[in-house]
């Protein structure tokens, strides 16, 4: 019987140990905060900026395509012969810190951005609900038809975005963007060179490496001219994942790829007879680690 004893001593002890130790974990709250990350699957939504980053030393190759409109018929091939390149870079600089330059053949635009994290996304015992991003960004019109006579500070724009995203479960993020853009230099003196404008972004996860996106932006203080020759940017598309790849492609009534073009200068309309405001685009970004 003293074997038996104890056997029956040893299990007492442990149960009485797992118990405490489930007692604990159940009285202890979370002490473990993580980063929510992968609220979108590219720096970008479609034209826009996401609040996604690049780690230190994360370099992106990438490639924009934007055609001309749907309805130009067979002779132009739907827009492809009019079709419009950006090609650019980017590279994550110091932690929470990333910054751009690109160049696109529509009116041969050079651009430049920064991109900040002020806020980070994060769950458990620290729980933030939202990031919050910073992007700077400048373009100078380098195009010489129908500017000649522009000097160069008159070519530049400048757009100023926060960025504030809420991953709100596996599938479903939403993103808005309060803008600010400047024209050094605009076509008539009623047009301001201050432009309002209100953002707002959604990713919709459909399995792991396909999602939908749509964006819209909301043009808060235009001129009587500027409202009936420029619109507000809309656009709709999917993001494909293949490892190292994203491809985007996409549906939007803007041609031009920079920040303040597409914004503030987008010419067509998504009412313009079913798809006749609407150009077919496509973004390809390829990362690489240095």
């Amino acid at each position: 019987m003293a074997w038996f004893n104890k056997v029956l001593v040893f299990f007492i002890c442990s149960s009485c140990v797992f118990s405490q130790d489930d007692l604990e974990s159940f009285l202890d709250p979370i002490t473990e905060t993580t980063n929510v990350i992968n609220t979108f699957k590219s720096t970008r939504i479609i034209n826009n900026h996401s609040v996604e980053m690049f780690d230190t030393k994360q370099l992106d190759f990438r490639i924009s395509h934007r055609f001309g409109l749907l309805n130009t018929g067979a002779y132009e091939l739907y827009g492809l012969d009019q079709a419009k390149i950006r090609i650019g870079v980017e590279y994550g600089l110091i932690k929470n810190m990333m910054i751009g330059m690109g160049r696109s053949s529509y009116q041969k635009t050079y651009d430049g951005y920064i991109k900040y994290a002020l806020i980070q996304q994060t769950k458990g015992q620290k729980h933030i609900p939202f990031s919050c991003v910073y992007l700077s960004n400048i373009s100078i019109n380098s195009d010489r038809k129908g500017y000649a006579n522009y000097p160069i500070i008159g070519r530049m724009s400048f757009s100023n975005q926060l960025l504030i995203a809420s991953k709100i479960n596996t599938e479903l993020s939403i993103q808005i963007m309060p803008t600010w853009v400047h024209w050094n230099m605009v076509q008539f003196d009623s047009d301001p060179n201050d432009i309002i404008l209100f953002g707002l972004g959604v990713r919709y996860l459909i399995t792991k490496s396909l999602s939908i996106n749509a964006e819209y932006l909301y043009r808060i203080n235009e001129s009587d001219y500027n409202k009936d020759y420029y619109h507000n940017s809309f656009s709709i598309g999917v993001d494909i994942e293949t490892g190292g790849h994203v491809f985007q492609l996409h549906l939007s009534n803007s041609m031009p790829m920079h920040e303040s073009g597409f914004m503030t200068r987008t010419q067509s309309d998504w009412s313009d007879g079913g798809f006749g405001g609407v150009h077919f685009g496509f973004n390809i970004s390829r990362e690489f680690n240095l």
